[in-house]
């Protein structure tokens, strides 16, 4: 760099302020807002009861789509396939609205209805996952139920293992933050 071009240092040496660094240290950050939990988070219960019905209203339906054909099981339209939609739609958003409005409460009777209503959906995702293999060819159907068991297993090892991170993470923010190296939190 020529000697004479660029900016000259003032008399301690450094370059002279300019008004973006004077701006930005200036600015004063501002306290980031107490976090909600999700289970009080209105955009978070929208997003899960609006996504859980539409999957459980897309499974629903095509379970009324399904027949038997030669190599299986076909889809053909039904006219039942709108109004299952919305029968899985509604049970999927009364099930959500349980959950999210007896996690708040504690009472021993309110804790039963809600594992009722859980194990109530679980069944009814495993009838609608067992339904189908009615369709397939008798000689194909041991692969199947041999591939859908592998499917469960995995499945079930990711569940169990997100189950272990949510309660371990949950246990962690129990114990509060971390202390500094002052000791001080």
């Amino acid at each position: 760099m020529h000697p004479t071009r660029g900016p000259k240092p003032d008399e301690a040496g450094s370059l002279p302020d300019t008004c973006f660094i004077r701006f930005l240290a200036s600015v004063k950050p501002t306290p980031a807002p107490t976090p909600v939990p999700l289970h009080e988070d209105r955009l978070f219960r929208a997003f899960v009861m609006i996504s859980s019905a539409l999957g459980i209203g897309g499974v629903v339906s095509s379970l009324t789509l399904l027949s038997s054909g030669p190599n299986g099981f076909e889809f053909h339209w039904s006219n039942l396939a709108l109004p299952a939609f919305l029968i899985g739609a509604l049970l999927s958003t009364g099930y959500w609205w349980i959950v999210f409005r007896m996690s708040s409460r504690s009472t021993v009777a309110e804790q039963k209805f809600l594992t009722i209503a859980s194990i109530l959906m679980l069944v009814l995702g495993v009838v609608a996952f067992l339904y189908p293999i009615r369709f397939i060819p008798q000689q194909k159907r041991a692969d199947v139920i041999i591939g859908l068991s592998a499917a469960i297993l995995v499945l079930g090892t990711i569940g169990y293992i997100i189950y272990s991170l949510v309660h371990w993470l949950e246990q962690d923010s129990e114990e509060g933050p971390p202390e500094g190296p002052d000791g001080a939190a």
